[in-house]
């Protein structure tokens, strides 16, 4: 009986998810398109669907942030975090989120993290970069973008090798 219930269990949560996927595919094809509102609808139906949908919540977040609402996107980035915590882009977002409420410390934790959980994806180096440069840490920016240069693909390197000699 009880393998019966964790099967039916198994089969509830994959139909649950397969709704989630495809308002997310949609939502990022309302983006692709740059309608905003139509992929805000998509993200929040796919959350409703399935509230921990890690992409679903990153997305939203990246909206929310984009649309001057921090704290509501720090809570879908914290969602995305706790559902995926190998989703390097969701620490890094958070952030950039953090920065906007000037939290320094609690954004550079998280890029911190975002580095370490996705140590092969430039764009957190870069990230990282960009906000250590504004605070005026040439040094730490400088070695962020050595390291994304060191695991990008050969075009995206040779781009970032020309921001690392305009930052020098």
């Amino acid at each position: 009986m009880a393998r019966i219930f964790a099967s039916l269990m198994f089969m509830t949560s994959v139909a649950l998810a397969a709704p989630a996927d495809d308002l997310v595919a949609q939502g990022n094809a309302a983006m692709q398109k740059m309608d905003v509102v139509a992929a805000m609808g998509a993200f929040d139906a796919a959350l409703k669907a399935d509230p921990v949908h890690a992409e679903a919540a990153y997305q939203r977040g990246r909206i929310l942030l984009k649309i001057g609402e921090p704290s509501k996107a720090i809570a879908d980035f914290t969602t995305a975090v706790i559902s995926k915590p190998d989703m390097g882009r969701s620490f890094a977002r958070r952030g950039e989120a953090k920065i906007v409420l000037k939290d320094w410390v609690g954004a550079f934790k998280d890029f911190d993290e975002a580095v370490r959980v996705s140590p092969q994806e430039h764009e957190m180096f870069v990230i990282r970069a960009t906000y250590r440069w504004k605070r005026g840490e040439l040094g730490g920016a400088l070695a962020d973008m050595k390291s994304a240069i060191a695991v990008a693909d050969k075009a995206t390197a040779a781009q970032l090798r020309i921001m690392l000699d305009k930052m020098k």
